[in-house]
C-alpha cells in the first residue's frame, strides 16, 4: 500500500481481524471448557465465561505479537500483511497488543491469585515464544506450552490446586499441539521423523478409549464413540495434506488441526465427566473455527 493510500474501515477492521487470527479463537474458548471441566465445573458458569474471554485477549495479543516481531521477516516473504502493508499502522497495533494483555490480566485478577501468577506465566512464555520462535528447535514446545497453561488456568481458578486428570489431559493437549507443528517442520523427512509427531496427534484418541473402559458405562458411550471417530477422522483428513504428496498443503494441514483442538476438547469433557451442554459447544468451537477460517486465515 502506498504511503498515499488510506485504508477504508472496513479494510482495517478486517486486518485487525486477520492479524489476530480471530478464525483460531474458538479453540481457546473450549480449552477453558475443558480446563474448567478437569475442575469440577461441568456446567457453563459466568465464572467459565470470564476465563475464555481472558484466555481469549491473551490469544489474540499474541497474535498481534507475533506479527509485530515477524515484520522485517513479513516485509520480503509477506508484504500483504496487515503490518507491511500499512493497512495497520504500527503504534496502532502495539497498543491493542499492550490492552489485550492488560485485558486479559485484570480479567485474571478477579479469579484469585493462583490463576492471576499462573497467567502472568502464560503471558511471559507467549512473548518468550514470539520472540524466539524462529529457527528454535524448541518452538513447537514453547508453543505447546501456551496451550497447557490456558488448561492450568482455568483449572487453578476455579479448584486451586493441580490433580492428576489435569496433568494427563494437559500434557496430551500439548502432545498434541506439538505434533502438529512438528508436522509442518518435517514435511519432507521419512520414516520415524515422520510418523511420531502424527502419533502426538493421535495419542489423545487411544488414552480416551482406555477412559471409557475404566468408566465402566458413566460416559455416554454412543456421544463418546461419534467424538472419537470424529476426532480421529478429523486428524487424519488434516494429516493428508502432509503425508500426501497430491495433496500437500501445510497450511491447511496446520489450520485444519488447529480446529481439531476443540474435538479434542469435546474428548477432555466427556471424559470429566461434563454435562452435554459444554460438549457440545466445544464441538460448536470446532465448527466455527472451520468456517471462520475460510475468511479469515488461521495460520
Amino acid at each position: 500500500m502506498s504511503s498515499s493510500a488510506v485504508p477504508l474501515p472496513a479494510q482495517r477492521f478486517r486486518a485487525h481481524l486477520s492479524l489476530a487470527r480471530i478464525s483460531n479463537s474458538p479453540t481457546v474458548a473450549s480449552n477453558v471448557l475443558a480446563g474448567a471441566a478437569l475442575a469440577g465445573s461441568t456446567g457453563l458458569s459466568g465464572r467459565t465465561v470470564l476465563l475464555m474471554l481472558s484466555m481469549v485477549l491473551f490469544y489474540t495479543a499474541g497474535m498481534y505479537l507475533n506479527d509485530l516481531l515477524d515484520l522485517d521477516i513479513d516485509r520480503r516473504e509477506r508484504p500483504e500483511r496487515p503490518l507491511p502493508s500499512g493497512t495497520v499502522p504500527l503504534p496502532e497495533a502495539w497498543a491493542v497488543t499492550g490492552v489485550l494483555f492488560v485485558g486479559g490480566l485484570a480479567l485474571l485478577a478477579t479469579q484469585g491469585l493462583t490463576a492471576l501468577l499462573s497467567g502472568l506465566g502464560l503471558a511471559a512464555l507467549i512473548v518468550v515464544y514470539d520472540a524466539w520462535h524462529k529457527r528454535n528447535p524448541l518452538s513447537p514446545l514453547l508453543m505447546a506450552g501456551t496451550r497447557v497453561l490456558v488448561y492450568v488456568t482455568a483449572f487453578l481458578a476455579l479448584a486451586g490446586t493441580a490433580a492428576g486428570p489435569l496433568l494427563l489431559w494437559a500434557l496430551l493437549m500439548g502432545g498434541y499441539i506439538m505434533g502438529l507443528t512438528y508436522i509442518a517442520k518435517t514435511e519432507n523427512r521419512s520414516g520415524l521423523a515422520r510418523g511420531w509427531p502424527a502419533a502426538l496427534v493421535l495419542l489423545p484418541a487411544a488414552v480416551f478409549v482406555v477412559s471409557l473402559f475404566r468408566s465402566a458405562g458413566s460416559q455416554p458411550l454412543v456421544l463418546s464413540a461419534l467424538l472419537l471417530l470424529a476426532f480421529v477422522g478429523w486428524a487424519i483428513y488434516s494429516m493428508g495434506f502432509v503425508y500426501r504428496p497430491e495433496r500437500r498443503n501445510i497450511g491447511r494441514a496446520v489450520g485444519s488441526l488447529i480446529a481439531g483442538v476443540s474435538l479434542l476438547d469435546a474428548l477432555v469433557l466427556l471424559a470429566s465427566g461434563a454435562h452435554l451442554g459444554p460438549v457440545l459447544l466445544a464441538v460448536a468451537a470446532f465448527a466455527l473455527t472451520v468456517y471462520w477460517q475460510r475468511h479469515i486465515k488461521g495460520t
